[in-house]
């Protein structure tokens, strides 16, 4: 599901864990499964690893939302707390349709996304039965993997909110397009049919996948400053007049789809997370998908870490004072 609010979308359990347990307070109105239960819990401990050990990312009170056929669980404190049992949790049953904490109803299927409007952040999710009914599979990773990567995904947004929240609602207001199409897809809508447009995005993502994979740190370099100088060129061609907002508004996508989708994968190789091997992962996840934000994204995220040396981390997951783009530049300027 790819909205306007801050889109995100299919892309990846770790340890068992004690199952969501409402307080004894509370009689449940509805319960989801065990396997369901501990996937939650597993990932929303996969949050908490990657926010110690991979992005240092907080955030701050928001309702996090997850559902079933049957049932909706909902928190206030699913991603902040300390431990899967200081997790409050709500029950409700529904009938085929969930409502959202915006008061919108929604049907009750596949759906994995973050979502922000004036000071109100929340999450929602479905479950893995739910994802398997509609069809979903990943062999190569397994399912629930590859569903906790969107959750990190998803959740790395929330994080994100405050830091870039300001410059999403400048692009909003500098489009022409209607709210409902300015998103993260934005400039693949657009130029989507555009083959010389399409064709510099590929080598591009290409170019700065390169930059990972070579040993040799100045030839990353050049790859880097290749790419750079074909995206500078393409945005010179097409990013002008009544489109010149496009280029803010593509680093920003750039900046939350690869940082989201970079930590994802990050925790799918670590052994203490995912454990997958970096080749199925990178096969399956980072070079896997049709969305231009995500790949370009993600490819810019990888050549970034390779070659900044300070904490971009502090930027993407916190303060929000660079894009990937900037912190790329910053980068290669520091290595003048």
């Amino acid at each position: 599901m790819r909205t306007l609010t801050m889109a995100a979308t299919l892309a990846l359990a770790a340890c068992a864990t004690t199952a969501p347990t409402p307080p004894a307070s509370l009689a449940p109105a509805c319960e989801v499964s065990v396997p369901d239960s501990e996937w939650i819990d597993a990932s929303l401990a996969a949050w908490r690893f990657t926010a110690q050990e991979i992005t240092g990312a907080a955030v701050g009170s928001f309702d996090a939302v997850f559902f079933d056929d049957d049932c909706v669980l909902t928190s206030a404190n699913a991603f902040t707390a300390n431990a899967s049992a200081e997790v409050i949790w709500t029950t409700a049953p529904h009938t085929g349709g969930v409502t959202l904490p915006d008061g919108q109803v929604m049907p009750a299927g596949v759906a994995s996304f973050a979502s922000a409007e004036g000071a109100r952040a929340f999450f929602v999710m479905s479950t893995p039965s739910v994802w398997r009914a509609g069809g979903v599979t990943n062999d190569a990773l397994g399912l629930e993997t590859m569903m906790t990567g969107v959750l990190l995904h998803e959740g790395a947004h929330v994080a994100q909110l405050g830091a870039y929240g300001a410059g999403i609602a400048a692009i909003v207001a500098a489009s022409p397009l209607p709210d409902d199409e300015v998103g993260d897809d934005m400039v693949q809508i657009l130029f989507g049919e555009n083959s010389e447009f399409a064709a510099s995005v590929a080598r591009e993502t290409e170019l700065l996948m390169q930059v990972t994979e070579t040993r040799d740190q100045a030839e990353a370099r050049r790859l880097a400053l290749e790419a750079r100088e074909l995206m500078r060129a393409r945005r010179a061609r097409w990013f002008s007049g009544e489109n010149a907002y496009l280029a803010e508004a593509e680093d920003t996508w750039l900046t939350l789809e690869g940082s989201g989708q970079w930590v994802a994968y990050q925790w799918m190789v670590h052994p203490s997370g995912g454990g997958a091997e970096s080749d199925v992962a990178m096969a399956n996840f980072a070079r896997r998908g049709r969305w231009w934000s995500q790949k370009e994204g993600i490819a810019l995220a990888f050549a970034v870490d390779r070659l900044a040396g300070f904490d971009w981390k502090r930027h993407a997951f916190g303060d929000g004072a660079m894009t990937l783009t900037q912190m790329l530049d910053a980068a290669l300027a520091n290595e003048e």
